[in-house]
């Protein structure tokens, strides 16, 4: 059976933690913490079994997974590599970072950078993940574990940056989508809690549809949707007129520039 310690217990590392609880795994999860700050995101006598605030306890893992903010990364690095077994494998979902800035500061480590999202929690993340020093079974394992959280696609590294903005800060965008629908639907009296169940469907259905029907494209189901004079083009005019498609790209490109700044050395 693998060991693994994920060495933060932030919102990602609570939402891998259930991805990989979901079914069961041949593996350990323990957490090292830094405080107490995220208590109450975890079940009291998981904290209470396996939580420790001590950098030792990822002696003996044979995965490492570092769920720290980008500015933590070199202190947390320093603090746990004198514990890291020399087979251990390090993975790291910190936006930014790339293997090879981690390498610079000593870790020679089979490394694995992923960029997950929190829709981990519930086994429907995109993830992607980037190798460096593993054999073939070595990453199979890896990629085993990934797939608790849903897809897994294997990328360069040097796409990492962009997909961050797109992938792992993309559930964002959709959460504000949902929650200016569900307010519109209030607005018009519409329940909210039923408003949310509806509209969470509806944009499950039309993803579905966009991945299914690759081929076409997206422009055509806009104006299949879009009846002239009728409902949807009233609401597409609105969005066009407050300039919300150009906006998701800035949004977009914003995110990938501060990625890339996340990773620069101070």
């Amino acid at each position: 059976m693998q060991r693994i310690v994920m060495v933060g217990s932030g919102h990602l590392a609570h939402a891998l933690w259930e991805g990989w609880n979901r079914t069961p795994i041949d593996a350990v999860v323990d957490v090292v913490a830094r405080s107490t700050a995220h208590r109450h995101l975890w079940d009291g006598a998981y904290w209470d079994r396996a939580v420790s605030f001590e950098p030792a306890r990822v002696a003996g893992a044979d995965v490492v997974v570092l769920t720290v903010k980008p500015k933590d990364m070199e202190e947390t690095l320093a603090r746990i590599q004198p514990y890291l077994d020399e087979s251990a494998i390090v993975i790291s979902p910190v936006a930014g970072w790339t293997m090879d800035r981690i390498r610079s500061l000593g870790v020679g480590h089979p490394l694995v950078r992923i960029m997950p999202n929190v829709c981990a929690a519930v086994g429907a993340s995109t993830t992607l993940a980037a190798f460096s020093g593993l054999t073939a079974e070595a990453e199979e394992r890896v990629l085993a574990l990934l797939r608790q959280f849903g897809t897994v696609t294997v990328i360069e590294e040097s796409l990492m940056d962009p997909y961050t903005a797109l992938l792992g800060s993309g559930p964002a965008y959709i959460f504000l989508l949902l929650e200016a629908l569900i307010a519109g639907g209030e607005k018009l009296g519409a329940d909210a809690e039923r408003t949310r169940d509806l509209v969470s469907r509806m944009v499950e259905g039309a993803a579905r549809l966009a991945r299914d029907r690759s081929d076409d494209p997206l422009s055509d189901w806009i104006s299949m949707v879009a009846s002239p004079g009728g409902t949807t083009e009233a609401l597409l005019q609105v969005l066009e007129q407050g300039g919300w498609p150009t906006m998701i790209q800035d949004a977009v490109v914003a995110a990938s520039q501060r990625a890339e700044q996340l990773g620069e050395v101070r």
